[in-house]
């Protein structure tokens, strides 16, 4: 049997993470999946950054749209739009302060090696194989329609998707670390026989799309947690694990334990 646990997103919210992990680790969990957006909006984002760095469990980190953002700002890759203005707009002066910059041109240049190949290092997707004949398509928003599920899983770090979005002619609002309601409004059926895990939409943003009346296919528990269903079957086909922690105060964590695993 393994143990996989899957946290959402955390937001420079450091004694959050930290509370979570204790309980986690107690649990002696196989793998950690991390679904991205580690900085930006709460106070410590190097701090968070640091506790990844340094996680003696089996860890796979996933890219959110912030750490796009970010990498965004430093390579100075825009589509249509300054890509520095748009970090700033979406809270990247909380992860300058975190890092004790000033402004994006210092906090490149004075930015250790280590942390810039850790956001060029995080991952697109990652899949768990439970062996049960489901497997668990993990990514940061959801799955979008604008692209093939193959061509999705298939991209492994930054530069996959944006030579992607530039050869499609795809705004990144398209892909997998932006989408929100083309993903909840698409049928399950682009993703058979697998279960999506993601964040990026705060759960309680999620009762707010029309769809998100029906109780038998969006089930809430509280506002940390939503899991979607087949309308017909019942079968989850996606779960929101996204709490808002810089407004929630949480951030949570979902158990998927492998029965078949060796």
């Amino acid at each position: 049997m393994r143990r996989y646990f899957i946290i959402g997103d955390i937001h420079g919210e450091i004694r959050l993470l930290e509370k979570l992990l204790k309980e986690i680790e107690s649990d002696r969990p196989d793998k950690l999946v991390f679904v991205g957006d580690y900085i930006d909006r709460g106070p410590h984002s190097k701090l968070v950054i640091d506790k990844l760095l340094s996680m003696d469990i089996e860890t796979v980190c996933l890219m959110g749209n912030h750490e796009w953002m970010l990498l965004n700002a430093i390579e100075n890759t825009a589509y249509g739009y300054s890509p520095i203005e748009l970090w700033y707009y979406n809270g990247a002066e909380a992860t300058l302060r975190s890092f004790n910059s000033d402004s994006i041109f210092s906090f490149h240049s004075g930015l250790d090696i280590k942390y810039l190949d850790f956001f060029r290092s995080l991952q697109m997707n990652h899949i768990l194989h439970t062996g049960n004949g489901v497997d668990i398509i993990v990514t940061h928003a959801g799955i979008s329609p604008e692209i093939p599920l193959g061509d999705q899983i298939a991209m492994k770090h930054y530069k996959d998707l944006h030579n992607y979005l530039l050869k499609n002619h795809l705004d990144p609002g398209d892909s997998f670390l932006w989408v929100r309601d083309q993903f909840f409004n698409a049928a399950p059926e682009r993703w058979k026989n697998s279960m999506v895990v993601h964040g990026h939409t705060p759960v309680n943003k999620l009762r707010r799309f029309g769809d998100c009346e029906d109780p038998e296919v969006w089930q809430f528990h509280n506002s940390d947690i939503c899991i979607r269903r087949e309308a017909s079957s019942g079968i989850p086909v996606s779960i929101d694990i996204d709490s808002g922690s810089t407004i929630s105060g949480r951030i949570s964590g979902l158990e998927i334990t492998d029965h078949n695993g060796k």
